[in-house]
């Protein structure tokens, strides 16, 4: 029986628009033009002989037309998409992208990753990095790795602030929780020795102090965070990553604060030291997100069961460091 359907271009336009609310994102998602959707919109309204948006000056709604096809043809996407990536050449060669955060992936996964290699050695994992927002519905990545906040999660909100916006663009998302970000205060041990002794907070003001720009409350919530109060902070190098960051604190140019995590290693190996021994919870965690009908794909499964393993390793490593 031939099948009576609309082109799946034309449902694609439709999905697009339906999740954007917006011609003009869809546009720029699916990289066509404004022109472009709008005519595949009323291509599609004709055929099946009812209105399917409401159009306003600078967005859309879906008409109650509109709303009723949108669940089915979201659904039946999302299953073709599942159904094309099993036989899928790039997938089917077990190739799993994953983006991350540039300090992240070079000091805390990339160390990890072989082990990952060796329990899935048919998965080759794809590392690419960026500091900006991910974009499933542009980005060509399986996963990402970012640190921030999200609605409705136990993260202190009263915390030290993380304004980092982790995703854009539309669509349902998982998000996987990894691991607080917690802050610290570390230095090079031979800017400690050399250095005016630290009985306190207060004492790390002696020090130059290193900012990162991308995190530029870090400092002064870090202070509040152990009982500082200060309202103007001194004007000190920025730096616009943690590697940059962290390579000049190995130098002994200053004191850093930076998430716990990122230093893992380098305190381990003695190359830092903690300047304070107390540590200030951030309002953000770092999550591993993906989109959500592919959230038990048999790569992203496994990808996430062992970094969520390497995670919480990670943690009990960290706790028992701390522990006096």
């Amino acid at each position: 029986m031939r099948r009576r359907l609309p082109s799946l271009n034309a449902l694609r336009v439709f999905e697009a628009c339906a999740r954007a609310m917006s011609f003009t994102d869809a546009a720029a998602e699916l990289n066509v033009t404004q022109g472009a959707v709008s005519r595949q919109i009323k291509a599609l309204e004709e055929e099946i002989g009812v209105p399917l948006f409401v159009r306003h000056v600078r967005r859309v709604e879906l008409t109650p037309h509109g709303a009723a096809l949108y669940p089915g043809v979201r659904a039946a996407l999302d299953e073709l998409e599942r159904s094309v990536a099993k036989v899928d050449r790039r997938k089917a060669a077990g190739v799993l992208t994953v983006s991350a955060l540039p300090t992240f992936a070079m000091n805390w996964l990339m160390p990890r990753l072989e082990d990952f290699s060796t329990r899935h050695p048919t998965i080759e994992v794809h590392l690419v990095t960026t500091i900006g927002a991910v974009d499933f519905s542009r980005d060509d990545v399986d996963l990402a790795i970012r640190v921030g906040r999200i609605d409705g999660s136990d993260d202190p909100a009263d915390a030290a602030r993380i304004d980092l916006k982790m995703t854009e663009g539309h669509g349902a998302l998982k998000a996987h929780r990894l691991m607080a970000d917690e802050l610290i205060a570390i230095a090079s041990p031979d800017l400690m020795r050399a250095g005016p002794p630290i009985a306190g907070p207060q004492d790390l003001l002696s020090y130059p102090l290193l900012h990162n720009a991308t995190r530029g409350y870090a400092w002064a919530d870090f202070l509040r965070g152990v009982g500082v109060h200060v309202d103007v902070m001194p004007e000190e190098p920025k730096f616009g990553h943690y590697f940059m960051v962290l390579a000049a604190a190995r130098r002994g140019d200053g004191i850093a604060v930076v998430p716990h995590v990122l230093v893992e290693e380098d305190m381990a190996s003695g190359r830092l030291v903690a300047a304070l021994p107390q540590t200030v919870r951030s309002a953000g965690s770092y999550y591993l997100l993906c989109r959500e009908h592919q959230y038990d794909l048999p790569m992203i499964k496994a990808f996430r069961e062992w970094i969520a393993e390497e995670s919480a390793s990670s943690l009990a490593a960290s706790a028992k460091a701390a522990a006096p």
